[in-house]
């Protein structure tokens, strides 16, 4: 699975605006009064203005061996949030070690080094190094419901998880983290999965698939 395309809603488009441009020093365009859009990676990532407090759990791949080059680059722009007492957190299990952070509207963003895809790099971090979005957070009230529908629609098999609190669908390039949002959290600082809309282009087995989220119904296209 390879995310093309992912639109997310705000209620602080101008301090994102200013995050991801001027902190990150990602190149943003496609601006204009209620939306702008910037590249990450093989993603097209667009922020859309919204009168209701919004937030997600979005993850970027990284070259596979860079995450200390990651995490010296960010801690200089941003708070690292930690998790058990680690700003660099190991997933022993995904062979993968990730770093978090949170964008102005709350948006909790992860950069995550998978070993597995065995993608170097050898020069100095910064956002050209952003692979694509590999992770986007679906909140639901039944995992099995919603994994169970991409599945049959989609083809997307299980990487991690047991269909009752969390299952990660997809593979490394590109996942659904589903979670029951009645009885898990988002990490690393716990905050409250809510089920905020968005909409998703993504590949899989050679074919396209847009995705939309809203009113806690997913609708495929």
């Amino acid at each position: 699975m390879l995310i093309h395309a992912l639109k997310l809603y705000t209620h602080k488009l101008d301090e994102l605006k200013n995050f991801y441009s001027q902190v990150l020093g990602v190149k943003l365009y496609d601006l204009t009064k209620d939306k702008f859009t910037m590249e990450v990676g093989q993603t097209i990532l667009t922020f859309i203005e919204s009168s209701r407090e919004t937030y997600y759990h979005f993850a970027i791949n990284i070259p596979s061996f860079q995450i200390q080059a990651a995490y010296e680059w960010l801690k200089g722009k941003t708070t690292i949030l930690p998790f058990k007492g680690r700003e660099i957190v190991d997933f022993k299990d995904w062979n993968a070690e990730a770093i978090y952070f949170y964008d102005p509207a709350g948006n909790i963003v992860e950069l995550i080094a998978r070993k597995n895809l065995q993608i170097e790099s050898i020069t100095p971090f910064s956002p050209s190094a952003f692979l694509n979005v590999s992770e986007m957070g679906l909140p639901v009230k039944s995992v099995k419901e919603a994994s169970g529908l991409l599945n049959k629609e989609c083809g997307l098999e299980k990487y991690s998880g047991d269909f009752n609190r969390f299952c990660a669908l997809g593979e490394e390039t590109g996942l659904f983290i589903i979670i029951d949002y009645q009885q898990k959290d988002w990490i690393p600082n716990g905050d409250k999965a809510l089920p905020f809309p968005f909409e998703i282009l993504f590949k899989h087995n050679q074919k396209d698939y847009n995705l939309v989220y809203k009113g806690e119904k997913l609708k495929l296209s």
